[in-house]
Formats: C-alpha cells, sequence, structure tokens
C-alpha cells in the first residue's frame, strides 16, 4: 500500500488524486467540480506552531473520515468515461503530468490552462503555475535540457528534481532517472554542478530557428 499519487493524462482529460480525499478532474481544461473549502495546516514559525489555511477543493464522498485512509492508503483506481472524453495515459507518482510528444510552447500552454493560476483555474486547478516546463528561449518548440519537476513519492522532504531532458520530447534522458536526475535540496547545496551536457545539441536548435525564418520567408 504504497503512496503514490496519479495523474490520468490526454489531450482532453485530465485528472489528479492530490491530498487524502481530495482530486482534480478537467475536461478540455474545464472543471468538473465545484466549490471549496478552507483546510488547517501547521507550520513551526521561529519556533512556535503555527495554524494557516489554504483553500482547497471539496473531499470527494469516502467511507472514512477525514483525514483517515481516502486516496494516501489506496491501492485501487478506477473510472469510467463515455463520450469524448477519451483516456490514454497514467502517469504515476508525479503531481504534474502532460500528453507525450507535445512540443515545449504547445506543452507549457497546456499546463497552465490546467493550473492554480490566478487567471486560470484558481482553486480547481491541477497544481500551481509554477510548476511547468522551460523552452528554450531562441527555440521555444524545444525543452531546455535542464528541468525542474516537480517532488514525488521520491523526493527528500522539500525537494523536488533537477533532471536532464530531450529537447524534442521533454522526458527524462535516456529514460535514466537515476543517472540524469538530482534532488533539487542537493542540486542547489552543491552550487549547481550538475549541467545536462550529454542532452544538449545544438544542432536541433540551429535547425528550429532555420526551420522558423524559412517559414517566415
Amino acid at each position: 500500500q504504497r503512496r503514490v499519487r496519479k495523474a490520468v493524462v490526454s489531450t482532453q482529460s485530465t485528472g489528479k488524486v492530490k491530498q487524502a480525499h481530495q482530486f482534480t478532474w478537467l475536461f478540455k481544461a474545464e472543471p468538473l467540480q465545484t466549490g471549496s473549502q478552507q483546510t488547517p495546516i501547521t507550520k513551526v514559525v521561529r519556533g512556535k506552531e503555527v495554524t494557516e489555511y489554504r483553500t482547497r477543493t471539496l473531499n470527494v464522498p469516502s467511507p472514512d473520515e477525514s483525514p483517515e485512509g481516502g486516496a494516501a492508503k489506496a491501492v485501487e483506481f478506477s473510472f469510467e468515461t463515455t463520450g469524448a472524453a477519451v483516456v490514454n495515459r497514467f502517469a504515476f507518482g508525479r503531481c504534474m503530468a502532460w500528453p507525450a510528444n507535445m512540443p515545449c510552447n504547445e506543452t507549457k500552454a497546456w499546463l497552465a490552462e490546467r493550473s492554480k493560476g490566478p487567471n486560470f483555474l484558481y482553486t480547481q486547478g491541477a497544481h500551481r503555475l509554477t510548476f511547468t516546463v522551460f523552452c528554450m528561449p531562441e527555440a521555444p518548440t524545444l525543452y531546455r535540457p535542464t528541468q525542474l519537476l516537480h517532488p514525488d513519492e521520491f523526493s527528500i522532504p522539500k525537494s523536488g528534481w533537477v533532471c536532464c531532458v530531450n529537447m524534442k520530447t521533454g522526458a527524462i534522458w535516456e529514460g535514466d532517472k537515476k543517472k540524469y536526475c538530482r534532488q533539487l535540496a542537493d542540486w542547489e547545496t552543491e552550487e549547481r554542478p550538475f549541467f545536462c551536457e550529454p542532452a544538449y545539441d545544438d544542432t536541433l536548435v540551429t535547425d528550429e530557428i532555420d526551420g522558423y525564418f524559412d517559414q517566415a520567408v
């Protein structure tokens, strides 16, 4: 009974189990749920416990009272779709995911439309607007080879990931997370010595820029 988070991803429908009794479900970047609640969170500030409140989606009906049970201890996840709602991929252990084989600039827009950003879905969004992808400035369809990724169940506390990715697909370089990812906390502590040189291909950038100017002419 591992504590994992699951995201359901397609170009149209997106779902995410995010808390023990909460989830986000979207269709064509439109939320399929309404309402919100204020939930408490306790933090230690200058040695004292302080309770703050966050705006969250409403709890999903469950036989267990919150916060016991719920999705955090789930061992099975099932759902049904009808009509045009087609699901073609599961992403396990992540809080953000996007359709495969999408150019970087389109991925960035896709994530923003489904985010909690103030100009987007706010509480009903799937992730914070800060969790996005970084594109090459001179060739925005290409992913920057070094990306900051959302924490998952293997992250150390208060740390995400720094990973080398394929510049065309955004996938982790060679599919090797152990070799091409670092804990963000370690990466910052070590003064950022980790640069994804193996994943960088300047010919891709040149070809992309040349293609852009060819179209413009």
